[in-house]
């Protein structure tokens, strides 16, 4: 065997290597495409849900600030300012 044909058998090993490495790679890529996508619309769910349970927490407190919070703070508001309207007549006043 000559140097020539060594050098012919390299070149053609080379080339079948290059050949198998970029298939390899343009599989890689396809498949990590795919993957990227499949993530994605996985993420868009997950994230759709997060919306829908963040807005019915907000309804939930929006809810119980209308019905439970604010009738209490009005309550005690009314007895704080009967409270004071009786001590501004009585002229008693409570010692801090």
């Amino acid at each position: 065997m000559s140097l020539a044909d060594l050098r012919d058998v390299v070149v053609i090993v080379y080339g079948v290597m290059g050949i198998i490495l970029m298939l390899a790679l343009t599989i890689a890529a396809f498949s990590l495409w795919f993957a990227v996508r499949a993530l994605s619309r996985v993420l868009q769910d997950t994230l759709q849900e997060v919306q829908q349970t963040v807005q019915q927490v907000r309804g939930t407190t929006e809810f119980l600030s209308d019905t439970a919070v604010h009738p209490v703070v009005r309550v005690v508001a009314i007895s704080r300012g009967v409270k004071r309207g009786i001590a501004s007549v009585t002229g008693f006043r409570r010692g801090k």
